[in-house]
């Protein structure tokens, strides 16, 4: 939570007459010079006190940065074993494919030399 400024009631009070007297354009130099000092001396006294809060919110930022990173590095092995194992399963359903046809080759020829189909008792 932001502290409130640190100023009198009198300095309060002088700050809003400036700003309601700037508002009706009736500042004379002097005045404008001692408006503009008042805001950077509230704009400070702002950045001082908003300082802890973005502090930890670069720390956050930072990270959620380090932990979106990680978590990319994940996504992308992840694609890659996915891939791969992709591959593996083409590669073992061509080998099945091939080990059928084989197969069926070999039961060819025994059932052209011995005139019947071959027959496991397995």
């Amino acid at each position: 939570m932001l502290e409130p400024m640190r100023w009198s009631n009198d300095e309060a009070a002088r700050f809003q007459a400036l700003r309601e007297r700037a508002a009706r354009g009736e500042l004379s130099p002097t005045e404008r010079a001692e408006l503009d000092a008042l805001l950077a001396e509230l704009d400070a006294d702002e950045a001082d006190a908003l300082a802890p809060a973005m502090q930890r919110l670069r720390t956050e930022a930072e990270a959620i940065a380090k932990k979106t990173a990680s978590l990319d590095a994940k996504a992308r092995e992840l694609l890659r074993i996915a891939e791969e194992h992709e591959r593996l399963l083409a590669d073992a359903s061509s080998a099945v494919e091939r080990l059928r046809e084989r197969s069926a080759a070999l039961a060819e020829d025994y059932r052209r030399v011995m005139g019947h189909e071959f027959r496991s008792d397995r």
